[in-house]
Formats: structure tokens, sequence, C-alpha cells
């Protein structure tokens, strides 16, 4: 998942889970609440000594009052629940009081309101001062029954239903917030951590790889097995490692190089300079004292002055090449009527040096190559040039085979040479390889012949390489080309 995705999903996870955690919690958190209050308001009303309270409990069932006996049984009852709120009961039927338990207080309130409020027929709840009269006036068989309660020393027990209903808000309120903000936390916290180890893990393998590369180790592997951003970056990142690698590998091969070049070239350019010092000597001393033996002595040199210009001129030619700022001339010909045309050339060329060469292709005149001519014969020539001086026998067999592989041209030069060690084989075209490590064979070249061949095929978006079959085969490949005949580029 994408770095950007799971971050956006994150956030909303974070205000999603919170406001739904707080909800439930809310609703859930509203029922013991609720309870609690009503208790409590319960719990008051029941304490509370509340007029209108005595006076819903002042309601007797008239049917199951028949005559003035039975009103005569019911103070009892109400008594039990009168007196522990400081309340005393009169009971009036027919103007006649059946039963009283008030108090001189009581009746002193009671002279106050008005002795005759005691068997008038009106029902009335009347709280003064600190007397609190509750009177339920009721009519059996017509004859009028009053129920008095009667409170001379009422204190009122105050309930602020706004500041109860306030302090019952406000107290849930910051119970949820306190549960809204831990819940938010936690779920912060638990997100925030998945989302930090997704982040960190990549992070933590840049930094190590940015440490490797400058501790100076790049054999190491950046491998990051999540679907997100960070793939692409450590994917590049590796990547950048192994370009570094090859470029760091590649340096210390050119530099390698560089010093067996350097190596290669003071090695044959002082064996020529050597003999020619010691044929000058020669002739300068007198050693050669006759005219005949000074001819072979300037002959000798003139050789090793020549061999020296052909090793100046294969440097030049290579440094060109090696560089890129060699010129090519291409053309787009017939890749099989210019190797019929080297095999004629090539046959004056070797005429007479115990050599065979034989031409073979199954390729048809239409296949085209883009190829610089004078070059190319130069790679070539090179080759055979090789087969001979490399022959096992007295006699060398060279086969030049053209054949066609899709979008692709091969040549294959094969000899019957000795061959050359497989492990060697790569080492072909190294510049000033010849395999003779002790190079005290001056006559079989300088070794750049195939290191230049190899430049020279490259240029052509071709690939050369050797292989070991009854002798050497040097495999050339050329891509075709679809344009038009003659066309240059």
């Amino acid at each position: 998942m994408r770095i950007k995705k799971r971050l956006t999903i994150s956030n909303i996870l974070m205000l999603i889970i919170p406001v739904v955690i707080v909800l439930i919690i809310a609703l859930i958190m509203s029922v013991p609440f609720s309870k609690a209050y009503e208790n409590k308001f319960a719990s008051e009303r029941e304490r509370d000594p509340n007029a209108y309270l005595i006076q819903g409990n002042l309601r007797p069932d008239m049917k199951n009052f028949k005559d003035k006996d039975d009103f005569a049984q019911l103070p009892e009852d109400l008594q039990k629940f009168l007196k522990p709120r400081g309340y005393n009961l009169i009971i009036t039927y027919d103007g006649e009081i059946i039963s009283s338990n008030i108090t001189d207080k009581d009746k002193e309130a009671i002279s106050i309101i008005g002795d005759d409020i005691l068997f008038q027929s009106h029902s009335l709840v009347l709280e003064m001062n600190t007397t609190s009269l509750v009177k339920n006036s009721f009519k059996k068989d017509n004859k009028i029954v009053n129920i008095i309660a009667i409170n001379s020393s009422y204190k009122p027990l105050k309930f602020d239903m706004k500041n109860e209903m306030s302090m019952f808000v406000i107290s849930y309120i910051v119970i949820v917030f306190i549960i809204s903000f831990i819940v938010v936390t936690v779920t912060n916290a638990i997100l925030s951590s998945k989302l930090y180890k997704k982040l960190v893990v990549p992070l933590e393998l840049l930094s190590y790889g940015a440490e490797q590369i400058k501790n100076g180790n790049l054999d190491f592997e950046m491998y990051y097995g999540g679907d997100d951003e960070f793939k692409q970056v450590c994917s590049d990142f590796d990547e950048m490692r192994l370009r570094l690698k090859d470029s760091i590998e590649m340096q210390l091969k050119y530099e390698e190089n560089r010093k067996q070049l350097v190596v290669g070239i003071s090695h044959d350019l002082r064996t020529p300079l050597t003999a020619i010092k010691g044929y000058v000597e020669g002739l300068r001393d007198g050693v050669a004292n006759t005219p005949e033996r000074q001819r072979k002595y300037l002959n000798t040199i003139y050789t090793k002055a020549c061999d020296m210009d052909a090793l100046v001129d294969s440097l030049f030619l290579f440094s060109k090449l090696d560089t890129g700022r060699f010129p090519f001339k291409f053309d787009i010909i017939s890749i099989k009527n210019y190797l019929l045309n080297f095999y004629e050339c090539a046959k004056n060329e070797f005429y007479g040096k115990d050599v065979e060469i034989i031409f073979e292709s199954n390729c048809n005149n239409s296949i085209m190559v883009k190829l610089d001519q004078k070059e190319m014969n130069r790679v070539l020539l090179n080759i055979l040039d090789n087969s001979m001086k490399y022959k096992a026998e007295n006699k060398a067999f060279i086969r030049i085979r053209l054949c066609e592989k899709e979008d692709f041209v091969v040549i294959e030069i094969s000899d019957n040479g000795r061959g050359v060690q497989e492990e060697e084989l790569v080492k072909l075209f190294t510049s000033f390889y010849r395999g003779d490590v002790s190079r005290t064979k001056p006559n079989e070249g300088s070794g750049l012949g195939l290191a230049i061949a190899k430049h020279i095929v490259e240029a052509h978006d071709g690939e050369i390489s050797a292989y070991n079959m009854q002798g050497l085969t040097i495999k050339i490949t050329l891509p075709k080309n679809y344009n038009k005949i003659g066309s240059n580029n």
C-alpha cells in the first residue's frame, strides 16, 4: 500500500475510531449516570417533607371504608408514613374529630390559620412560615371526612433542579471527555506506531546502505519487501550501488589495463631498441668489418625500426578507438558480397604461405549490414594473420563461415591451430595479451590486434568472442540493417 494512501487511511481512522468509541462510551455511560441521578432525585424526594408529596399519601381508597369505625383505624398506617417527616395527623368525620395526635404547637399553628379549617369540606395545601398543613376532604355517604396532616416545625428541603442538572451534565461531560482523551491518545498511539514502523524500516535500510557505501562496502544487497514508494527508492538505491560497484570495478580494470599497457609498451619498445642499440654499437666498434656484415646489421636495424613504427601505429589506433574518437565510415552493403571480395583478396594476400582458406555461406545477397569495410578488413586480416602465426602444423587450414540468425549475421573464422587454454579465452581481447608470459617472441605481434578488433566490432554494434573447436574459432556477430543499399550513417 502506498504511503500516501496509508497516511490518508490512518488519518481517517484517527478521526473515525475515536468518534465511534466516544459515542459508544457516551451512550453506555448515560445509562448508569441517568440511573444514579434518578436514584439521587428519588432519595432527595424521599427525604423532602414536601406538602404535595404528603397530600398524595393522604388519599385512601374510599371503597375500603364503610363507616366511622373504619376511618378510626386509618391513623395507624398514616402515622407510620407521616411521623418520620415531622407531621401529625387529625381525622374528622361529619364535624367530629375521631383521631388526633397533634401537639400544642400544632394547635397554636391551627388557631393562627383558623380552627374552622378542620371541618370545612375542601382540600388544600398550605405552607406558611414554619407551618405546613395538608388537607384532603372526602364525602362518604353524605358525610364529610377530612384527613389533615400538620407540621408546625416545617423546614423544607431545598432541591435546586437547575443546579443539580448542571452538575450532572458537567460531571457527565468531564468523565466522557477524560475517557475520550484516553481513547484518542491510545488510538493515535497504536496507529502512529504502526505507521512509524512502516516508515522507519525502509529509512533504517537506506541508512544502512548509505553507511555501507560510506565505508567502501558495495557487496551488500538492498532488499525491501514492502509495496509502497520506498520499494522504488530502495530499488533505485540498490541499482545505484550496483552501478557504482560496476564503475569502480571498471575503473580498477581500466587502471590495471593501463598498467599492463604501459608495461607492454615499455617491453615491446625496449626489445627492438635494445637490438638497434646493439647493432649500432657493433657498427661503431667495427664488429661489422665486412660489407656483407654491415649490410646485415643495417637491414636488421631497419627491420627493428619498422617494427617500432608498426607498434606505434597500433598504439595510436588503439588509443583513438579506446577514447571513441576514431572516424568510422559506414556503408550499408551486402555482407555476402563483402566477404566474397575479402576472401578473394585474402587468398592473394596469403598465396604461397602454406595456408588453405575456404569460404562457406548460407546467406543470400540481400542481407545487409552497416560496415566500415576498411576497418573490418583490418579485423579479419588480423584474425587470419594470428591463425598463421599460431598454426600447429606445417600448413594452416582456415575456414570462413557466414550464417544468419534472426536479426543478426554471424561470421566465424576457424583454424587448425593449437587453440587457447579455456581460462585464457577471455583474455584474448585484452591489450598486449599474446598467451606468452615472457613476451620473448616479438615476431608473434604486439598483442594489440584482437584488442583493436574488439573495439572495431563493438563500434559496429556487434560482438566478438572466441572458443576452441579443433583449433581456435573467432566469432563475430553483427546486426542486420534494413535500410536502403548504399545509404551512409
